[in-house]
Order: structure tokens, then sequence, then C-alpha cells
């Protein structure tokens, strides 16, 4: 018996609905957000609506036919996008899913003629702020959501 160990990045399928939200509210927990608190909150309700028009995205990574990590894009201006909703499933963690997804998001945000992304993360997220800021996203401010603060991060992307 083989198992099948090809990671695919591709856009989101309706299929992919309920692993998407499990995803989600897997990293808003590890996280400590609460779900109120949430910046982003109604945006997986109807991710066709959200995501799946005009120059914004939702890429999951498969692997053995499960959706083991997400993450999308949304314009923000003309020339800059927001990357949103990285999430990796944590028995998938430390393997590049993360890094491969936001390769891929940065790749489509050039596509779409995006020339900055931005992004928000937490201080304590150490790992995702690690993965950014090697991946060339430096900080640009502190923001205050609730209780929470957040680290906003830009990139040139060409």
């Amino acid at each position: 018996m083989t198992s099948d160990t090809t990671v695919i990045i591709r856009t989101y399928q309706p299929d992919d609905q309920r692993a998407v939200l499990d995803l989600n509210a897997y990293g808003l927990a590890a996280a400590g957000v609460p779900a109120d608190v949430d910046v982003y909150k109604g945006d997986l309700e109807d991710v066709a609506a959200t995501y799946l028009t005009g120059r914004s995205t939702l890429l999951v990574v498969v692997l053995a036919g499960a959706v083991i990590a997400m993450g999308a894009l949304q314009e923000v201006d003309a020339m800059t996008c927001e990357i949103t909703r990285m999430r990796v499933a944590p028995e998938h963690q430390g393997h590049g899913h993360g890094k491969a997804v936001l390769h891929a998001l940065e790749s489509q945000a050039r596509r779409f003629g995006f020339r900055y992304a931005v992004l928000l993360t937490g201080p304590d997220q150490h790992p995702a702020v690690d993965l950014y800021r090697a991946a060339g996203y430096v900080t640009t401010a502190f923001e205050r959501h609730g209780a929470l603060t957040g680290v906003r991060m830009r990139k040139q992307l060409d």
C-alpha cells in the first residue's frame, strides 16, 4: 500500500469549506484570538464572494487528499494586497507548507499587478513572524484590536 505524498497548492473549491473553517478555528485558538475579535470575521462565510472575485484569492495546500494549509490575499488598493488567513494544521507545521503558500500568494499578487503586500500577525506568533521576516517583510506598525496587539508588516513585491 502506498500513500500519496504529493503536495498540491490550488485555488479553494467549495468542497474545501469544512477544512478551511476548521483550519481557521485552529489558527485563531492557537493565536489566542477570540472569534469576536477576529478582524477578518465573516470572510469565510462566502469564500467565493470574498476571495474568488477580482484580484483576490484563497489558496489551499492539499496532501493525500486533505487540506492541510491555506492562505488568502485581498486587494487593499490598486498597488497593495493584504495576505490573510495563513494557517497550517499543527501536525504539518515545520515542513515548509506555510512558506510554500506564502510564495504562491506572492506570485499570484504579482500576476494581479500588486507592488506591495501587507499582513497582520501577532507579536507572539514567532514562527509566523520569523517566516515573514525571512521572506522580506518588515514591521511597519503595531495595532490594537480590542485587548490584542497586532504587528503590521509590509513587503515590496517587485
